[in-house]
């Protein structure tokens, strides 16, 4: 069993919506009550796996996996449960301390959290209040950046001055520890004196996942010899290949329009969300990475990549969009008029416009080959060449081998190549990546107690308390932990009676998450959306008669032992197990125990 606190488990629990997860692995389409997708555990055609938002839970109706969020990780991931928390809380963004080292460890991280969530109120409280912003407000006022935006991005100002921060945490009794550690200041050794990193520049404040400020950009507002754009290093708590710039704010937007809008810069995300367009995220500086494809896939699985028309910005939108495609995203390219930047085009043309240039956007394939068409090339065989070499890179990057043929087919036609030529040439630009199988799948440990007549009472009589919390109460008043035999069973009945006992109810869906056997959690969630009303008052007296009964057969089997060892206590060793059998046969008579005695109707 798992030796993380369960107070921590509910804690990664309520910030893991099994939707977002689920759905950074598959895509999911609505259906009724629940999402439905192609199970990742083994090959179909038609989508049989269900996700229930309202219990938290998924079940294939084809393979049987079935289970809670912590169980889906288990088993596409491969890891135990512990494993699989820890993993759910690297995604949400929270501390598992496991030892002194750890909580020292995770201390001093909430100190680095504190420490961007002042900076941020630092640099907005200047922007807003103080002379000495004024010409950084004249600038966002120009750029169309008004009190809304810079409330819904955290805008600030950093003040033209070396100290200004440091000052500002003095006051505060903020140490300069943290402050370096977390990279908000810089440590000048000749002179053994320290400085703020971001001066005279507005800030646009980086969060994480779950909305923790990590990180900085900051864009100068003179033109001067410096970088147009200056950002936080990387930290404890902030790795560039792990962070997207706005996807905290655009999550919602990205799942409503079911694509993501990528740009490479701060401001260009900025005035796009001006003129509406919120489904976006930003690179901020670096190169897109399979963590951001993977933080992306959570909400679509289709994405739209608007960088800068020169050249620089197309390169960068091609090796992004290599990376997506292999994530499994169908991938588009939205081409900016000459000269300009998304910022720019939003500014100047509005939400429309914008519109008109998404719906615009060209396969990857199709712009490749455009590419490939291009003037430039077509008249340089050793360049077009290479081209077609590269195309042919990501065309390798498919997955499906059937799409991965037609694609062949129609590239050969259009470039006038042989299509034998071109698949010769496939695994010599074949990227290198590993794809799970179907025998990768994690062979449960099968528990044979569970498919024992006693094993199936105790799931199902579970399962009706988690479906029935009222009943839960009246069930508990005639059967004690004691008559559970399977460990993980008799720990989720005490949590509940203990949950019952103090509030009078109980929260049936974080207990479905403290399930840690993989095929416990599947006949748990069997149809348990479904089933509801099946699972009746009924179904519990039959439970129950079987935990008594299995209990008085054990009974009898130990007696039977004991007139063995004591063949001289015959006669009152065979009274009582003949008081056992008619505790039996009044038992499965249910002469006192049934739905009326025990529920009282």
């Amino acid at each position: 069993m798992s030796t993380i606190p369960s107070e921590k488990i509910d804690q990664v629990r309520n910030a893991s919506d099994i939707v977002d997860i689920i759905s950074g692995y598959l895509s999911l389409r609505p259906r009724g009550k629940n999402l439905f997708g192609l199970c990742p555990f083994h090959h179909e055609k038609t989508p049989s796996f269900s996700v229930n938002p309202e219990l938290q839970i998924f079940r294939c109706f084809g393979c049987g996996a079935g289970g809670n969020v912590f169980t889906f990780i288990m088993r596409i991931e491969k890891l135990t449960f512990p494993e699989s928390v820890k993993f759910l809380a690297k995604n949400a963004g929270i501390e598992i301390a496991e030892d002194e080292t750890q909580i020292e460890n995770l201390r001093e991280k909430e100190a680095l959290y504190y420490a961007n969530k002042f900076a941020a109120a630092f640099f907005k409280h200047t922007l807003l209040e103080e002379a000495k912003a004024e010409q950084a407000r004249e600038y966002l006022a120009k750029r169309g950046i008004d009190r809304s935006m810079i409330d819904r991005y955290d805008i600030g100002y950093a003040p033209d001055q070396w100290d200004g921060l440091i000052k500002w945490a003095n006051q505060k009794s903020l140490s300069i520890d943290v402050l370096k550690k977390a990279g908000l200041i810089i440590h000048k050794e000749e002179t053994d004196s320290y400085y703020d990193r971001f001066r005279g520049r507005i800030t646009f404040a980086i969060h994480n996942a779950g909305g923790q400020v990590v990180a900085f950009g900051a864009r100068r507002i003179i033109d001067d010899k410096t970088p147009k754009y200056i950002n936080s290093p990387e930290t404890e708590i902030y790795q560039k290949r792990q962070t997207l710039y706005g996807l905290y704010w655009a999550r919602d937007a990205i799942r409503k329009q079911n694509h993501v809008v990528v740009v490479e810069g701060y401001t260009d995300l900025t005035s796009l969300g001006k003129v509406g367009i919120e489904q976006v995220v930003a690179t901020s500086g670096t190169s897109l990475t399979e963590d951001h494809a993977r933080l992306m896939r959570r909400y679509t699985t289709v994405a739209i990549l608007l960088f800068d028309s020169d050249s620089a910005g197309a390169a960068a939108a091609l090796r992004g969009a290599d990376i997506l495609l292999e994530s499994g995203f169908e991938v588009k390219i939205a081409t900016m008029p000459a000269g300009e930047d998304p910022d720019e085009f939003a500014r100047e043309h509005g939400a429309n416009a914008v519109q008109v240039l998404l719906k615009s956007a060209k396969p990857l394939l199709d712009f490749r080959v455009e590419r490939l068409q291009s003037p430039e090339l077509s008249q340089n065989s050793v360049q077009r060449s290479q081209a077609t070499r590269e195309l042919l890179a990501t065309v390798a990057r498919i997955h499906d081998p059937i799409q991965r043929s037609f694609v062949v087919q129609d590239l050969a036609n259009r470039l006038h190549v042989d299509e034998n030529v071109l698949w010769r040439e496939m695994p010599h630009v074949r990227p290198q990546r590993r794809i799970a199988t179907d025998q990768e799948t994690p062979d449960d440990t099968h528990d044979p107690y569970l498919k024992s007549r006693r094993g199936r009472a105790e799931m199902m009589l579970i399962k009706v308390m988690l479906l029935h919390p009222l009943l839960a109460a009246s069930i508990m008043s005639v059967i004690t932990y004691e008559h559970f035999r399977h460990p993980e069973i008799q720990q989720l009945f005490q949590s509940m009676e203990q949950e019952i006992l103090m509030d009078g109810g109980f929260d049936a869906q974080s207990h479905i998450h403290k399930i840690q056997t993989l095929q416990l959690a599947e006949y748990l969630v069997d149809d348990m959306g479904e089933k509801k009303e099946e699972l009746s008052k009924k179904i519990a007296v039959d439970c129950i008669i079987t935990l008594y009964d299995s209990q008085l057969d054990d009974e009898i089997k130990s007696l039977r032992e004991q007139l063995k060892e004591f063949p001289e206590r015959g006669s009152e060793i065979t009274n009582k197990i003949n008081e056992l059998h008619r505790k039996k046969s009044i038992l499965l008579s249910r002469e006192k125990l049934n739905e009326k005695a025990l529920f009282g109707s």
